[in-house]
Parts: C-alpha cells; structure tokens; sequence
C-alpha cells in the first residue's frame, strides 16, 4: 500500500513538472543546389541559409509567456558552419571563415511577451531594419537574384548584444525598438578591432527603430539603424508594396554612411575612407497556385572619393514551384552591370572583381 502511495506521488510531481515545462518546437531549412556566375567556377550552394533551430514558450500567467529561440545555420552541400555577411560581428572582432566564428549565426535569445505589452528579447535577434526592408524584395535578399541591398557594406541581419522590444499591432500597424551595447574597450582591449585605436576614438553603442503598416494589400514602412562599434555609421530605409489578385509590387530605397574606421574595418584595410552608399528597389511578383513568378529591377550608387566610385543596375528573374507546402524547386538568373571593377566587387553576388556578372541558380528547398 505504501508503495502505491509513493507511485502515485511520484507520478504526481512528474505530471506537474511536465505541465510547467516550456513549449519546445524544433525547426529549420535545407537548402542547396547548383549556381553558376561570371568569373567563377560551378559551384554547391543555397538560396536560402540552411539552419537548425529551437523555439520555445513558458506560460507565465496573466497572459505572459517566457521565450527563447536558438537557431544555427550551415552549408548542406558540405555540413560546414555557415560563415555569414555580419557586419557586427566583424566590427565586434568575429572572423566569420575562422575559428572564432559566431557559433550561432542566427537568433540566441531569451525574452518575455504579453498580450498587451508586446515583447522584449534579449541576447542576438533579428535587424530590425533587414527584417521590414526585407520583404520588399521578391527574392528575400537570398541567392543570385538577391536585392542590392543584400550586399550593403553595413549588412547585419543579426544583431548581438541587443534588446529588442516588438509592440503588438494595432490595426496592421506596429513599431519596433532596438539598442545595442558596444564593446567594452575603455581600457584598450579593443585596440585591434578599430583598426589600431581604442574605444575613445572608435566605439559606440547603437539603436535602431522601426515603423511598419501592414493591413490588406498595403505594407508600408520605414526604419533606421545606427551600427554599433562603427564609429556611429548609419543607415535608413523606407519603402510599401501593394498586392492585388495574386500580383505584388514592391518599391523601396535605402541610404547608408559608413564612417572610415568601419570601413577600414569592414574592407580589411583597403578603404579608409567615408562611404556613402545608396540602394533602389523595384519588384514585381506574380503568384498562382503553386507558381510564383519573380522580378526585381536594383541600382547601386557607392561614393568614396577612391577607385570604389560609381553605380551598378541589376535586373533578376525568377521562378519557384511549390510541391508542398514544405517542400519547393526554384530557379533564377541575374544580370548585374557595373560601371567598373571595383563597384562590380562590392555589387557582384560572387565577390568578383569584374563590371558585368551573369549569375544562374537551380535548387531545392525544404522546411520542417
């Protein structure tokens, strides 16, 4: 009898521990296939970053929730970690080919969120500006056909060391808020990050704001973010589309200032120089069924007072088949015409110093 009596109490706690647990999703992306640009050998590679992540939520009571997402990405076609295009990181000393490359590429990130408040995350969370700017382009700044502003000097879709706050959404429309800590260099331990000198000359903290309508066929927003530890380098985007019928049309323009410590930073020492850099988007989407069809037009200005002067026009198309709703094929190709070489670099999906690159991209993708 008494045996019985401590079964059914160990059960008992165990039932209670499980119902207080927090709810855990696994999820993630594979994604690979084949892509063939001027100046560059057939090579492996995705559309969309490959990942693996963990998501979850903690009912808290009065209509909070704890929550926590971890998220990794890396190459499929040969399992390694993914290394990224993360300004941050590189100006917070990350090597992304190295070994001290960030372990997890994408979201790490505790927070909490109400009903009525919205939600706060701490720890490596999205950018916001990327994030709203994003959704503008049809190819979601991914692959061969990726919005010029995929390749913006100050590109961080993640930011580290950040608060986040994420209001609710009052009728479509909602706003966002960020800050992020610089590093701790007041006492020189940051001498190698900027480029030979030290937090006094150097270092800030950074913030960014985001406002977004999103109701019906209309999406408009707007946003601004200053990088931290980047000698308060900025950049701002505003833009809307508008959907009818299965078509979506998308426009959008981003302006950017990166200082000459970041720069020197972010170009391995081969610009020391103010850069100011201007991005146009115009897309077009058509969706039927399991068919989507994509177009987007992009000009790229870059002023530096160095060789690294000039524009660049971009034209993509696309094509992706949904065999399921995890599960799709895509195609794409990409013209991308620069006035010379050095533009070329910066504007050129494959890094190739080259003024003209044509870029194709055929693969599979799957969501779980």
């Amino acid at each position: 009898m008494k045996k019985t009596l401590i079964a059914l109490a160990v059960l008992g706690t165990c039932a209670g521990a499980a119902y207080a647990q927090t709810n855990v999703t696994i999820y993630g992306t594979v994604d690979t296939g084949l892509i063939k640009e001027t100046g560059s050998d057939v090579r492996m590679g995705s559309n969309e970053d490959s990942r693996i992540g963990f998501k979850g939520t903690e009912e808290l009571g009065s209509g909070m929730k704890a929550t926590f997402q971890l998220e990794r990405r890396f190459s499929l076609n040969n399992g390694t970690k993914f290394s990224g295009n993360n300004a941050l990181d590189i100006l917070q000393g990350a090597d992304p080919d190295g070994e001290d490359g960030v372990e997890w590429q994408g979201a790490a990130n505790v927070g909490l969120q109400g009903d009525v408040w919205g939600a706060v995350r701490l720890g490596r969370v999205n950018s916001i500006l990327i994030e709203n700017f994003g959704d503008l382009d049809p190819f979601a700044y991914y692959g061969v056909g990726s919005a010029m502003g995929g390749y913006n000097i100050l590109y961080s879709e993640e930011l580290a060391n950040t608060i986040r706050y994420d209001s609710p959404s009052w009728a479509g429309f909602g706003f966002n808020l960020s800050y992020t800590l610089g590093q701790d260099t007041h006492h020189g331990n940051g001498s190698d990050i900027f480029g030979g000198k030290g937090y006094d000359d150097y270092g800030n903290d950074g913030f960014g704001i985001g406002l977004k309508y999103d109701n019906g066929p209309l999406m408009l927003t707007a946003n601004y973010d200053r990088l931290a530890d980047s000698d308060k380098s900025w950049l701002w985007n505003a833009g809307g589309a508008y959907t009818y019928q299965g078509f979506k049309v998308s426009v959008g323009y981003q302006s950017t200032k990166v200082k000459s410590a970041a720069m020197n930073v972010l170009s391995g020492g081969d610009i020391n120089a103010d850069v100011d850099q201007k991005d146009w988007l115009v897309g077009l989407q058509y969706n039927t069924g399991p068919h989507t069809v994509k177009f987007s037009y992009n000009r790229g200005e870059v002023e530096s007072h160095t060789e690294y002067d000039g524009k660049a026009n971009k034209y993509s198309l696309g094509y992706t088949y949904d065999m399921s709703k995890r599960t799709s094929l895509y195609a794409m190709v990409a013209y991308t015409d620069s006035d010379n070489d050095s533009v070329g670099e910066i504007y050129n999906s494959n890094d190739v110093a080259d003024d003209s690159v044509t870029g194709v991209q055929i693969g599979m993708t799957h969501r779980f």
